[in-house]
């Protein structure tokens, strides 16, 4: 048991895919802090959903609250080391790329909103998602220096006068074309 509890905590804290981008250790902890607050609020607000009188509200209830059960093994694995596939679990979770978690996050966050919209689903479902947006920004990467943004820009202006100066050339031409073949259609 305290190995696994040790394996658990140490996995939880390696980013250990090599195509995620470098991100700031803040990012890191603010995407995990915002999935893990927010599984624990769609837990207990799934619970309130559950409890209604549709069965609409029913199902979103339970997606809702298996979706934060999911989110918790994923970001937060040593809130349930009782559960002894945690430690694979987390390795899945820190072997998915960031643009992988953002999807899965915000697509499951839609989904009980879509079958039950209510106060208590979009409140539990908010911090899944906005979780989900930050994974996506940090899938982005880190914005590049001064310098490098300076560079960029100067080709790409170059490129676009050479774009322009060719279409200048070109429509032309093609505007007389069209005023003879519109000529040629009156007659």
């Amino acid at each position: 048991m305290g190995q696994a509890a040790s394996d658990a905590v140490t996995a939880s804290r390696t980013d250990t895919n090599p195509s995620n981008p470098d991100a700031a250790w803040w990012c890191k902890l603010a995407a995990r802090a915002l999935s893990t607050v927010g599984a624990i609020i769609a837990l207990f607000t799934g619970i309130w959903v559950f409890i209604s009188a549709t069965p609409l509200c029913w199902v979103g209830g339970i997606m809702q609250m298996l979706i934060a059960i999911l989110v918790l093994l994923f970001e937060c694995p040593y809130c349930c080391l009782m559960v002894t596939f945690v430690q694979k679990v987390s390795q899945f979770a820190d072997n998915r790329t960031y643009w992988q978690k953002a999807l899965m996050y915000t697509i499951s966050a839609i989904v009980p909103i879509c079958l039950c919209a209510g106060i208590s689903t979009i409140t539990g479902n908010l911090c899944i998602f906005v979780a989900g947006v930050f994974y996506g920004l940090m899938a982005l990467g880190k914005k590049a220096d001064r310098n490098e943004m300076v560079a960029r820009a100067s080709t790409e202006e170059s490129q676009n006068a050479d774009m322009k100066a060719h279409l200048m050339e070109t429509g032309g031409k093609v505007v007389a074309q069209q005023a003879l073949q519109n000529a040629s259609r009156k007659i």
